[in-house]
C-alpha cells in the first residue's frame, strides 16, 4: 500500500473523529492493534498541519538550535567556528531566536535516582469529564510531590504527572489514593527504568534546513546516589533552569569562587545533572503534530535491542522504558500526515513489536520537559 493513498481518507476521517473526541480508528496498514485519536480539552484539533505557525529560519540559526539542543552551555566561539560567522553574529542570532519563541528555555534534567529516590512513575489518569480544574486542585493540594499535571495529551488518559519516590512500596498506597478521589475513575502508574534516566532526545530532531549531522556526546550516566550539601543544591537549582548561566555569575551570585563552582559542577553533572539542553516550541519549527506511542512487546528479554532499533529513528525524540500496563513510550513528531504514515510504518518493521495504542496530539510548545527540578 503507498502511503500517499491512505492520507485522503485518513485526514477525513481524523476530522470527523476529532470533532467528536475520543474514538478509535482501525488501521489500514495493519500493523498496530488499534489507534487512539484523541482531541485535547484545551485544543488545537488535529485537521490539519498548520504551516503559519512555523517561524522562518535559515543553515545557520538551525546550526545553532542543533548544537543548542545536543549541550545547551556549547559555547558561542565554537559555534561561530563551525558556521563561519562572528561570535557576535551568533549571539545575535541567539537572542533572535528567543524573541521568536523558538527558544523558551535552557535547562539541565534532573535524575531522581541519584537524590536517593528509589522509584519515578508516570500516572495515567481516567477521571470524569469537565473536571480538569477540579482535578488539578487536588493535585495542588495534596501532599506527594507530584510534577506539573498535563491534560489531554495521553491516550485514553484525561491527565498524566510524574512522581518520584523513596519506597517503590508507596506506589501502591499512592494509586489508592488517587483512586478513592471521586474524581479519578482509574490511576494507572507506568514505573521508570532507573536504565532510562535520559528519555528525551534531542539529538533526534531535524532541524531543516541544517544539512549534515551534528556531532553528538551522549551524556555519561553515573549511577550513584550522591550526598549534595546546600552549596551543591544552589548550583543545581541554579542550572536546571538557567543552564548557560555563566560558572563566574553564578560563584558571585553564592558568594564563592568560579573554581569552587566548576568542582561542584564536575561532581553532580552526569548524576544529579543529566541532560543539558534548551527548550523550544516545535511548533515554531513546524512540527505543529506528534504521535505518544505506548508500545507493547512480544518479548521482555529483547527490550534493550528493541530501544537501539528505535532510537536510530528521526524525529522519535522522546522513549521510556516502563514497567507497568504497557513496556515503551515514544513520542515522535512530524510536518506532515505523509511523514506520520512513515514513521509508523518503519516502526512497525521492527521486529518484536507486539501492539501499539497511538494518540495524535498537537505540538509541544515547550520541549523538552525537565519533571523533577522541584526534587533539589
Amino acid at each position: 500500500m503507498i502511503l500517499e493513498d491512505v492520507f485522503h481518507p485518513f485526514a477525513l476521517a481524523l476530522k470527523k473523529l476529532t470533532e467528536s473526541g475520543n474514538s478509535y480508528l482501525t488501521s489500514e496498514l495493519g500493523i498496530y492493534r488499534q489507534t487512539n485519536i484523541h482531541r485535547p480539552e484545551s485544543s488545537h484539533t488535529m485537521t490539519s498541519i498548520d504551516p503559519k505557525k512555523q517561524v522562518a529560519i535559515d543553515e545557520v540559526d538551525a546550526i545553532i538550535l542543533s548544537n543548542l539542543l545536543r549541550e545547551s552551555r556549547t559555547s558561542f566561539s565554537k559555534i561561530a567556528e563551525e558556521c563561519k560567522i562572528t561570535v557576535t553574529s551568533v549571539t545575535n542570532r541567539y537572542r533572535r531566536l528567543h524573541k521568536e519563541g523558538i527558544i523558551n528555555g535552557e535547562i539541565m534534567q534532573v535524575n531522581p535516582f541519584s537524590l536517593g529516590y528509589h522509584c519515578a512513575a508516570l500516572f495515567g489518569i481516567i477521571s470524569q469529564k469537565h473536571k480538569e480544574t477540579d482535578l488539578l486542585n487536588y493535585f495542588e493540594k495534596n501532599s506527594y510531590n507530584f510534577s506539573p499535571v498535563k491534560f489531554g495529551t495521553f491516550t485514553k488518559y484525561a491527565a498524566t504527572t510524574t512522581i518520584a519516590l523513596k519506597n517503590v512500596g508507596e506506589l501502591t498506597t499512592i494509586q489508592r489514593c488517587l483512586e478513592t478521589n471521586r474524581l479519578v475513575k482509574r490511576a494507572d502508574a507506568f514505573i521508570s527504568s532507573p536504565e532510562t534516566v535520559i528519555a528525551d532526545h534531542p539529538e533526534n530532531l531535524i532541524v531543516s534546513p541544517c544539512s549534515g549531522r551534528i556531532e553528538y556526546k551522549k551524556t555519561e550516566i553515573k549511577p550513584v546516589e550522591v550526598e549534595m550539601d546546600e552549596i551543591d543544591r544552589k548550583i543545581a537549582r541554579i542550572l536546571t533552569h538557567r543552564s548557560r548561566t555563566p560558572f563566574g555569575r553564578i560563584g558571585e551570585e553564592l558568594g564563592i569562587t568560579t573554581k569552587t563552582v566548576i568542582q561542584r559542577y564536575r561532581k553532580i553533572r552526569g548524576n544529579v545533572l543529566t541532560l543539558s539542553t534548551i527548550t523550544i516550541d516545535l511548533n515554531k519549527l513546524g512540527y505543529t503534530a506528534g504521535a505518544l506511542l505506548l508500545i507493547r512487546l512480544e518479548n521482555k528479554s529483547r527490550t534493550t535491542e528493541i530501544i537501539n532499533q528505535l532510537l536510530i529513528i528521526p524525529n522519535l525524540i522522546h522513549l521510556n522504558n516502563f514497567t507497568g500496563p504497557y513496556d515503551l513510550l515514544a513520542h515522535i513528531v512530524f510536518k506532515s500526515f505523509p511523514e506520520y504514515f512513515q514513521l509508523i510504518e518503519r516502526i512497525s518493521t521492527i521486529k518484536g513489536i507486539d501492539e501499539m495504542e497511538i494518540s495524535l496530539v498537537p505540538g509541544f510548545p515547550l520541549w523538552p520537559q525537565n519533571h523533577f527540578a522541584n526534587l533539589l
